[in-house]
């Protein structure tokens, strides 16, 4: 259940990213607090950048299918290096605590409970392939999808897009609220599943080095495809 609702999850983060692209830039590429000097440290354009911050971490819920699943994201080099934890209890005595650890082309999934794992390296494209499909996935967006702006909203202390997604073909309705390229939060539906993830928090000191390293006592199992 937990994999299925990360999936339709993810599928919808796809989509908020890429509207939030398509939609061109939201003005507060250089617009951050004055008073806080850690977040002064993204004021330059960060369109090529997965993350608008260098490193940090911050903490998500999400909520689907009447399960709540809390995620801590820590991140570095822009967002290039990243591990995912998540710690869940969906059935009383049986709890998930797991991570995902990605480092450029290379994912690690890993369950901290039983000590084992598996290491992949994700497909990747020529430039001048990932620029055709990135116009293409445009195009087909701009085709299919129904996108209203809704102006800007404070949120956390940044100052965030609003837009409402409509996609038929997916029976999908959501809003998001985007700074540059990161969600910081979306409501709404896709089918009969209602859902909806926030960013309670963010921090933007450096995460332990070790958080990006596999732990030496977990079995790595290397998966080619």
């Amino acid at each position: 259940m937990k994999n299925v609702l990360f999936k339709r999850m993810a599928i919808v983060m796809v989509f908020a990213i890429a509207v939030t692209s398509c939609g061109g830039n939201n003005g507060n590429n250089s617009e951050m607090n004055a008073n806080d000097n850690e977040k002064a440290t993204a004021t330059q354009t960060i369109s090529n950048k997965k993350l608008p911050f260098e490193r940090g971490s911050y903490v998500q819920v999400t909520k689907a299918m009447g399960i709540e699943i809390p995620t801590t994201v820590y991140f570095d080099k822009w967002g290039d290096w990243t591990a995912t934890e998540t710690k869940i209890e969906i059935i009383k005595g049986y709890p998930s605590h797991t991570i995902e650890i990605i480092k450029g082309k290379t994912h690690w999934n890993i369950d901290l409970i039983e000590r084992t794992g598996t290491q992949y390296e994700a497909a990747g494209f020529s430039t001048g392939m990932a620029a055709a499909l990135g116009a293409s996935m445009g195009q087909k967006m701009a085709k299919d999808m129904e996108i209203e702006e809704l102006g800007t909203e404070d949120f956390l202390g940044y100052k965030s897009k609003k837009i409402r997604v409509k996609y038929k073909d997916m029976d999908m309705d959501v809003t998001t609220w985007n700074y540059d390229n990161l969600t910081m939060k979306m409501t709404g539906s896709m089918g009969k599943m209602d859902m909806f993830s926030e960013i309670l928090s963010i921090d933007l000191s450096a995460p332990p080095a070790s958080i990006f390293e596999v732990p030496d006592d977990v079995k790595i199992e290397v998966q080619k495809f």
